[in-house]
């Protein structure tokens, strides 16, 4: 029992690890996406009104850009980081359950 309550623990401070690193994914998304979105449109609006490029064809262009593509990878890195820390705390929390049942199970003498 003694063990579990030490496994319990450790998993608890490793959730409330992901959580803190989940709130700063989210923040570094958000400012991953604004810089992308904000330099995507100025993309868009350069190659219509300077180079006279069609409305339909500006959007696929601009993200052939050098300086669009990174961001956009910057962008979906983030994303994706912040996507496998929600994961990972779903995990944490579904290993919490587990050793919860397990200590129930041990005290309920089953």
């Amino acid at each position: 029992m003694q063990d579990l309550l030490i496994q319990r623990d450790v998993v608890v401070k490793k959730l409330n690890e992901c959580i803190v690193f989940y709130k700063n994914c989210g923040r570094n998304f958000g400012e991953a996406r604004r810089e992308y979105t904000a330099a995507w449109r100025i993309e868009v609006f350069k190659l219509h009104e300077i180079d006279k490029v069609a409305w339909s064809a500006c959007s696929e262009l601009a993200k052939g850009n050098d300086e669009v593509s990174k961001l956009r990878l910057t962008k979906d890195i983030r994303k994706s980081d912040y996507d496998v820390t929600y994961e990972k705390i779903l995990a944490l929390k579904t290993e919490i359950r587990l050793i919860e049942g397990d200590m129930l199970a041990i005290r309920q003498g089953v």
